[in-house]
């Protein structure tokens, strides 16, 4: 569990840095999808929370 924590982290920081290149609903799509991802793993703690919740966030991050 700590190991997935640690990773997600990471995964999120990288993905934030790789940003610098995209327009304002490319970024908000990343942003959305990352915690979208994230929140959908706690609640759930597996791979279609994750996968549900990264969908979910990238459509609402994308709009916004």
């Amino acid at each position: 569990m700590r190991i997935t924590k640690c990773l997600l982290s990471v995964i999120l920081v990288m993905s934030l840095t790789a940003c610098a290149s995209m327009n304002r609903s490319q970024k908000g799509a990343a942003v959305g999808a990352a915690a979208g991802g994230a929140l959908g793993y706690v609640l759930t703690g597996g791979p279609l929370g994750t996968i549900g919740g990264a969908a979910l966030g990238g459509v609402v991050g994308a709009k916004h």
